[in-house]
């Protein structure tokens, strides 16, 4: 068996905070005076730890991520039952040792997690898809511990729990928000864009001509920053959400154009001569060969532009100034009045639309070319 030192680590001095002072009222209180019911559950999960640390096998690995995130939590909410309770101070060192303590055994199981061997679903799921699942919840804990340990006002930097909280009481308002960017602008405006780069590169692709003359002048425009794009765009097309979604559909659109021009000639020579000795049209070679031979690059644009459509729409919110409403305008008039919990829920509610826009694109894409090598290897 071997050690497994973080864990261990971690352990100790989870349980070595367990006897220092956590927080500060007249003279400095330990955990069992500050919340006694928390102190032997503590205890149990910093000894299981320490056990489990010794301990090689995959089961216990996942115990111990388990009692390291458990360890963490339940020193978040001692002291901030102690919070409640009056005391006004930033925590005292064994919270602080007892919390990192916790996070480092989390470390350690997901360091021994990383390399487990076997093509097994167990084995898999362990390595592959536990760890990603479970950084989330180590990085909100890190959150909300931090701003909470050392009394962060609101007004500088807000907890976890009071942007939930904006989530939970504004949805209907952000929701409202997304619906204005999202669909009157980024779709709108992304559709737009990727029609014209798919039709206008088919076009590049079979004229010299156009590949020589349009295709640098394109991939050079694709470089102008939008903090210099969207101000034009504004005066073009006023304030309203038109100038947005035109930010969106120059910012689809050369990506698009770019990757449909490589695909359609990024074909085989012996495949295309094989098609031509069948007397193949040149409507059957493009159907049959160039256009099937692109599909991977125009799907690499579309997920390219997806999230460069959704950040692009919202520095120019920011940039254009035009109604309250979006949620690039909402970041915004957050962060100047500071409501940083609203700022924070708002890039949430962004960050789970770019996420779910990227997750539809390469969903769409391996139902269209599952066929091709990179998925045939994955599996």
């Amino acid at each position: 068996m071997r050690l497994n030192l973080v864990a261990a680590l971690g352990a100790i001095l989870a349980l070595g905070g367990l006897v220092r002072p956590w927080a500060q009222a007249q003279a400095p209180l330990a955990l069992p005076q500050v919340t006694p019911w928390a102190l032997w559950p503590l205890v149990v999960l910093g000894a299981g730890g320490l056990v489990l640390a010794v301990l090689r096998p995959r089961w216990a690995a996942v115990a111990l991520l388990l009692a390291g995130l458990t360890g963490a939590f339940l020193a978040l909410l001692v002291f901030k039952q102690a919070v409640h309770s009056g005391y006004t101070t930033p925590a005292l060192p064994g919270y602080w040792t007892s919390f990192y303590g916790c996070l480092l055994v989390v470390v350690g199981a997901l360091g021994r997690l990383g390399v487990l061997v076997g093509r097994d679903r167990t084995t898999h799921f362990l390595r592959d898809v536990l760890p990603p699942a479970a950084v989330p919840f180590l990085v909100l804990l890190l959150w909300e511990g931090l701003v909470e340990g050392h009394r962060i006002p609101r007004a500088i930097f807000p907890k976890m729990s009071d942007v939930y909280q904006v989530l939970v009481s504004a949805n209907s308002v952000l929701l409202r928000d997304s619906s204005r960017t999202f669909v009157r602008e980024v779709l709108f405006g992304y559709a737009l864009g990727v029609s014209a780069g798919l039709v206008l590169g088919t076009l590049v692709a079979f004229s010299p001509f156009l590949r020589r003359g349009f295709l640098p002048l394109a991939t050079a425009s694709s470089a102008v920053p939008i903090v210099g794009l969207a101000p034009v765009l504004g005066r073009a097309f006023g304030v309203d959400w038109q100038s947005k979604a035109a930010v969106v559909v120059v910012i689809s659109f050369f990506p698009m154009l770019v990757n449909v021009v490589q695909g359609l000639n990024s074909v085989e020579p012996l495949e295309l001569d094989l098609l031509r000795s069948y007397a193949a049209t040149p409507g059957e070679v493009f159907r049959k060969l160039r256009f099937p031979n692109a599909l991977p690059y125009i799907f690499n644009a579309l997920k390219v532009a997806a999230i460069l459509a959704l950040i692009s729409v919202i520095v120019a919110e920011f940039l254009i100034p035009g109604p309250p409403e979006g949620l690039g305008q909402r970041i915004s008039l957050s962060a100047r009045s500071g409501g940083y919990d609203v700022t924070f829920a708002t890039i949430a509610f962004a960050s789970v639309i770019g996420i779910g826009s990227y997750s539809v694109v390469a969903a769409l894409e391996r139902l269209f070319t599952f066929w091709h090598s990179s998925f045939r290897e994955g599996n």
